[in-house]
């Protein structure tokens, strides 16, 4: 990997982060607060990072950005984008920006599973030089209880699906969707 985003990538991804950062030539990781953004760099001396203190769902902002990272570090090859619901024109702002790019990319999709199945399970359209790869996050079962995932498996899956380039991950289990806690 040459260039790779993420977004949202703080908390339960910050595994999968740190992962990219050793890994990628270059990574971006934006987020909307600088506190946890600021909370990866102590471990790292390299500079093949930028922390970028961003609310995406500033559309003007975001695409600012979008265009000045490609101008800078070159084209994007990996998305990794956790964007809650309550930005809902950033992840087609993000497909659209790309979508003008030569070289294939791809794009690493997480949905939370705190809600309903439905909006973790639908689809989403995208361009023809991107291929998605769409994690979705349920829960353990465990006997007669479940629990939510830890941030260690929701990183470990997520890595999963960049290192294998899965095109459909379920990190835990969907169902029954009854017994999520």
């Amino acid at each position: 990997m040459t260039h790779a985003l993420v977004f949202g990538g703080t908390g339960m991804l910050a595994g999968a982060t740190k992962w990219l950062i050793e890994n990628a030539e270059h990574v971006s990781v934006v987020g909307r607060n600088k506190y946890k953004l600021e909370q990866l760099r102590p471990e790292y001396t390299n500079n093949n990072f930028q922390l970028v203190t961003l609310d995406y769902k500033d559309s003007k902002a975001l695409r600012e950005f979008l265009q000045q990272t490609i101008r800078v570090y070159g084209p994007v090859d990996l998305v990794v984008s956790w964007i809650h619901s309550t930005s809902p024109d950033a992840i087609p702002l993000i497909l659209g920006e790309l979508q003008h790019q030569k070289n294939p990319w791809r794009f690493i999709h997480i949905k939370g599973s705190s809600h309903n199945l439905s909006g973790i399970t639908n689809e989403i359209t995208v361009p023809n030089n991107c291929v998605y790869g769409d994690v979705q996050l349920g829960f353990k079962i465990e006997g007669s209880t479940s629990r939510w995932l830890t941030h260690e498996e929701i990183s470990n899956g997520v890595i999963s699906a960049i290192r294998h380039n899965k095109r459909k991950t379920v990190i835990g289990t969907l169902h029954p969707w009854s017994k999520r806690p």
